[in-house]
């Protein structure tokens, strides 16, 4: 049971590094330039909140 347990967290951990490097290499160097236009396209890169918070005022 160690074994399969050691060969557990190897993997976990090798998926944690994987994971961390890629998202190294897709944030630094912009490697899908589409997708982040995309996300500042729906407005996910600003961070208000007011429109949001005004129609829940609407509602109620």
């Amino acid at each position: 049971m160690k074994i399969v347990e050691r060969w557990m967290i190897k993997i976990v951990i090798c998926h944690v590094l994987l994971l961390l490097f890629f998202q190294f290499i897709f944030g630094q160097f912009q490697v899908m330039k589409d997708l982040q236009r995309i996300t500042f396209y729906e407005g996910v890169n600003h961070q208000n909140e007011t429109p949001i918070m005004e129609t829940w005022k609407k509602n109620q």
